[in-house]
């Protein structure tokens, strides 16, 4: 596979189709907020007995992000059974994960639907135009790296949809997205299209949702100081998978001894649970 722009599946994304294992915006993650070698376990093509956990509850995000891309049901199996306690409902479920699918129950897909539209709405200047889930392969010097954006519009634009109990906008750019990694992947995407593109300039927009009624959206992207923080937190990331590609090294946490440092709210109880004790002696 060249560098460049495929339409593949999600199941081949997520294996890994570059010539060498190559970094995504996943693996950056867990290289910043962990280390290399929760990256080499995390990772399907340098950690043969790899698993991806799929949980036994149904999540209505994938479900809505699924029939929101394809623009139609052609993503979901609707089961009919009130739940899947039945042998006949688990095999039809078991049945459309093999195929690549969403099972959802009957009694599940009118919520379903009902998320999928307040989110075209809300999404409706990007969904005009575009293609969903191209994937972008691209090199960075000596490696190989991959991106797979939900949606790409016209006008160097990208939306990626996100599921949430809260979708307030102060909160999610106060608290969610650095929390959650988010601003490193936007970064990570805009690289991977600018460097498939020749340069062309990218944009990153989060559709964030909430999934419970009234379905709530909110638009969400960064300013240009976040734009930069964010990018140089992809560079170190590129570095660190860079090194240790080569000398297929792969380290955890150092060893050193790390003292505890209070905060200064800490500091601030510690202080005011003194003198309160004091004036209680008086």
């Amino acid at each position: 596979m060249k560098p460049g722009v495929y339409m593949i599946s999600a199941a081949d994304y997520h294996a890994d189709p570059c010539e060498a294992p190559s970094l995504s915006s996943h693996v950056a993650n867990i290289l910043l907020r962990q280390s290399p070698l929760h990256a080499w376990w995390a990772h399907p093509r340098l950690n043969r007995n790899h698993q991806s956990q799929e949980s036994g509850t149904f999540d209505y995000g994938k479900a809505a992000h699924a029939m929101l891309l394809e623009n139609d049901r052609a993503a979901l199996v609707v089961v009919d059974a009130d739940d899947w306690r039945s042998k006949a409902a688990r095999e039809a479920r078991d049945a459309a994960r093999e195929a690549g699918k969403y099972p959802v129950l009957a009694r599940q897909l009118a919520k379903v639907e009902a998320m999928v539209l307040e989110a075209k709405e809300a999404g409706r200047d990007f969904f005009a135009v575009g293609q969903a889930e191209q994937t972008l392969v691209w090199r960075e010097g000596d490696i190989w790296c991959r991106a797979r954006p939900d949606w790409i519009s016209n006008g160097h634009r990208m939306l990626d949809y996100k599921t949430t109990t809260n979708a307030e906008p102060g909160y999610l750019c106060e608290r969610v997205l650095v929390q959650m990694g988010y601003d490193v992947q936007a970064a990570f995407y805009a690289r991977g299209y600018e460097a498939v593109h020749r340069g062309e300039i990218a944009d990153l927009v989060f559709l964030f949702q909430e999934t419970e009624p009234p379905f709530a959206c909110s638009l969400v992207s960064m300013s240009a100081a976040m734009w930069g923080i964010a990018q140089k937190k992809v560079e170190r990331a590129i570095a660190i998978w860079t090194k240790c590609m080569s000398e297929n090294r792969w380290p955890a946490y150092n060893q050193h001894i790390h003292y505890a440092e209070p905060t200064p709210w800490q500091l601030a109880q510690a202080e005011t649970a003194d003198a309160i004790s004091k004036d209680a002696d008086e």
